[in-house]
């Protein structure tokens, strides 16, 4: 009778690890599906960021622009006279390497993302096989273990 309950305890315990461990399993997808919305959502979120601060720069170089021909205009230059064209190329060259720094910016926040992305999913690897060595592990010391292999290291007759 004893052995009977042992070996019911026994299975008991393995289906509930393997329950466990099913569980655990779909629990890990749920959360990687949802590291990989995240991260998604987080790139949108910088694209905008980047889009609006692009469009700031243009905007900005273009009040500048008029501000430089209206002073210019006011004082009496021409259009065409050089040191309004140097102020306005200027302005142009200045907005078109502040958008090259805000490309740069976006590209290395997507970089960062990704490599984030690919940390939680090597961490969900992790745990997953963590999870297949630990039901491993449980079934073979429910089987006896190595005592069951090799033998066990049953008592000797002592003399």
């Amino acid at each position: 009778m004893a052995i009977l309950a042992t070996t019911l305890i026994a299975a008991a315990a393995l289906a509930t690890t393997a329950y466990s461990a099913v569980q655990q399993s779909k629990a890990t997808k749920k959360q990687a599906t949802a590291q990989r919305e995240a991260s998604e959502a987080q790139g949108r979120a910088a694209n905008v960021e980047a889009q609006q601060a692009r469009i700031a720069q243009v905007r900005e170089a273009r009040i500048r622009r008029g501000q430089v021909i209206s002073a210019g205009t006011n004082a009496g230059m021409g259009m065409g006279t050089s040191g309004i064209g140097g102020a306005v190329g200027s302005i142009s060259s200045q907005m078109g390497g502040n958008i090259g720094n805000i490309n740069q910016q976006q590209t290395f926040a997507e970089q960062t993302s990704s490599a984030l992305q690919r940390s939680a999913d090597a961490g969900v690897d992790a745990q997953k096989w963590q999870m297949i060595g630990n039901f491993s592990q449980s079934i073979f010391s429910q089987a006896g273990g190595m005592t069951t292999i090799f033998g066990g290291n049953t008592a000797k007759g002592v003399k």
